[in-house]
């Protein structure tokens, strides 16, 4: 392929019709990037519509769970009795120097 284009270079040929000739002769495939037109459309357009769904999916559980989290009650405990133990020890620390 190298020494062809080299040829058709040498020849003078436009880089337009370069491409065109490659495309001819293998197809649009041969291009680094597809045209934007017909079934190839697809190639551009899939990317962005996968990460609009992901994003939709992501944000649709993140508030299903908050909603689950915010609904949860946490479970009472009555540190009354730790409290009174920390201050009964706060009163007998002696710090040393």
């Amino acid at each position: 392929m190298l020494a062809e284009m080299g040829k058709l270079v040498d020849e003078g040929k436009s880089d337009d019709y370069v491409v065109e000739y490659y495309v001819d002769k293998y197809g649009s495939t041969v291009l680094s990037a597809p045209p934007a037109s017909g079934f190839n459309l697809t190639a551009w357009i899939m990317p962005f519509a996968a990460l609009g769904v992901g994003m939709l999916v992501a944000i649709y559980f993140a508030r299903r769970f908050r909603a689950k989290w915010a609904g949860a009650k946490e479970p009472t405990v009555d540190l009354t009795p730790y409290q009174q133990k920390v201050e009964e020890e706060l009163k007998t620390f002696t710090p040393e120097d």
